[in-house]
């Protein structure tokens, strides 16, 4: 008998893996076939250098810096004309700019929920070494903002006085060094770089690593706005800092299915850098990949108001991160919600909590962007008519949503009291959300120098990966609780590419 005392004891030896035995075969794609080496009669020109970096986003902008700045003979490539950049956020721990404001942040903390976050998937090594250096790598960046004027400030901070971390059933960090356009980032990355002695080569798309079966990368070859393919011989490494794939329809198709019907908002993120790695014998991690959707829920982006679907039905706890609200919309009729809200939003902003997509403070700018985006109506009935839902399922909802916030208890879908906002004051107002697929999260196996692994698990040498060309990082989806993880991130990875491609053998 089982002693209830104890509980049932598994079997102390580990029982086999069973295979199953009807798998079905892997389809193969045209993009994991190698492409016919250039020969070297195609070559017009040889470039020798000490460091090749391929790619002039955040990235591969900070890698070539760190190893210029290590005293290496460095060359940035690049298939646009100019360095690319978007967004305006970046997460670091530990900066000057925190420690001046009186930021303390458990690193801890944050790595156990990154990883509850990512199911235990990603390599914690990985989220550690962000989590414990990127404080320097924000300070190396600031010396260069600074100097060129441009400001840096903590996002959401102080956070308003409703906002209490601890009752947070997602919790939000104060990571976020926020810029008014990350391009002025990019570009302030790239005059230190000039500065440095890198060289720069835009219009030059890499094509092929060269590496002969298992040797070291000696380089790339290229090819310019003129069609001429250039051999970029790199006597110490080669850093791949190429972005995503989201715009590769095979890619997407293998590696993140369940967004493969969406167009990348970025046309050059084609997965260069991951074919060229994979086609020297890289192996991307395991997928699906996680992809990076964000959107507003409505014209007050994604504040916890009440929302409901096509059928005007509400569907959800609407206190959510910005990507963990796509996710529910992108499974209601016609992957469409609407946001409800009354005239007394300015005073309701502020008890709605912090991250990324709240707004917290209705300032002008606010309200005029609320006055052209929403549609507004005297009555619930002439709202419902506007939008073109059933007029009397709508009435239902708001009416039910209304008792629940006077009741305070959401016994629907148990959303905190104080963000149960009443819609009972005119005019009322409604808008449709919308999203878009900002980057793919998904890249090849690595290790904690950065250096890509093959399938027997060691490493290719003489290669570096940074930015969403290095895997192992995220997992089930994108963790918005620390806003700008992904361009923090890539600065702090590619600068420590950029040193371990210039110091390491």
């Amino acid at each position: 008998m089982i002693d209830t005392r104890i509980g049932y004891l598994p079997p102390l030896k580990a029982p086999p893996i069973r295979k199953r035995k009807d798998i079905v075969p892997e389809r193969m794609y045209d993009f994991e076939i190698p492409p016919d080496p250039i020969t070297s009669g195609d070559i017009k020109r040889h470039i020798n250098a000490e460091i090749v970096v391929v790619g002039a986003g955040i990235a591969g902008l900070s890698a070539a810096l760190a190893a210029a700045e290590a005293g290496a003979n460095t060359i940035l490539l690049e298939k646009m004309a100019t360095a690319q950049a978007r967004g305006h956020d970046n997460a670091f721990i530990g900066s000057r700019l925190q420690e001046k404001l009186g930021i303390i942040i458990d690193k801890d903390e944050i790595i156990r929920n990154l990883m509850k976050y990512g199911a235990n998937k990603p390599d914690q090594r990985l989220i550690r070494m962000w989590a414990e250096g990127s404080g320097k790598t924000a300070d190396w960046l600031l010396d260069m903002t600074d100097a060129a004027g441009i400001e840096l400030i903590i996002n959401h901070y102080p956070p308003p006085p409703a906002f209490n971390n601890a009752t947070e059933y997602y919790p939000q960090y104060s990571v976020t060094h926020h810029c008014q356009n990350e391009r002025l980032i990019a570009k302030c990355l790239l005059d230190n770089a000039l500065k440095k002695g890198v060289i720069t080569c835009f219009k030059t798309r890499a094509k092929q690593i060269l590496r002969k079966k298992k040797d070291r990368v000696r380089g790339v070859i290229a090819q310019n706005a003129a069609g001429e393919y250039i051999q970029f011989n790199a006597s110490k490494a080669v850093i791949l800092c190429t972005g995503d794939y989201g715009n590769n329809a095979g890619m997407m198709a293998k590696y993140c299915p369940q967004s493969a019907y969406l167009a990348s908002m970025i046309p050059t993120s084609t997965g260069d850098g991951h074919l060229m790695a994979m086609w020297i014998g890289a192996v991307m991690e395991p997928a699906p990949h996680i992809p990076m959707i964000h959107g507003p829920a409505g014209p007050l982006l994604s504040s916890a108001f009440l929302q409901v679907n096509l059928l005007g039905e509400r569907f959800q706890n609407e206190d959510v991160p910005i990507q963990s609200n796509v996710n529910a919309v992108e499974r209601q009729p016609g992957r469409t919600t609407w946001q409800i809200f009354d005239s007394r939003y300015p005073e309701q902003l502020p008890y709605l909590g912090i991250g990324l997509g709240k707004i917290i403070i209705a300032t002008e700018k606010v309200k005029q962007d609320v006055a052209k985006a929403a549609i507004m109506a005297d009555t619930i009935e002439e709202l419902a008519a506007k939008m073109k839902l059933p007029v009397e399922t709508f009435k239902a909802t708001v009416k039910r949503y209304n008792e629940l916030a006077r009741l305070g208890k959401d016994l629907d879908f148990g959303k905190r009291p104080d963000r149960l906002s009443l819609i009972d004051t005119p005019p009322y107002y409604a808008g449709k959300s919308g999203y878009s697929l900002l980057t793919v999260l998904g890249g090849l196996n690595i290790n904690q120098y950065l250096q890509p692994l093959d399938k027997d698990w060691e490493v290719i040498p003489g290669l570096y990966l940074a930015g969403n060309t290095m895997g192992n990082r995220f997992a089930g989806d994108y963790p918005t609780m620390c806003p700008g993880l992904s361009h923090g991130m890539a600065i702090h990875f590619g600068r420590i590419a950029g040193l371990n491609a210039a110091l390491l053998k």
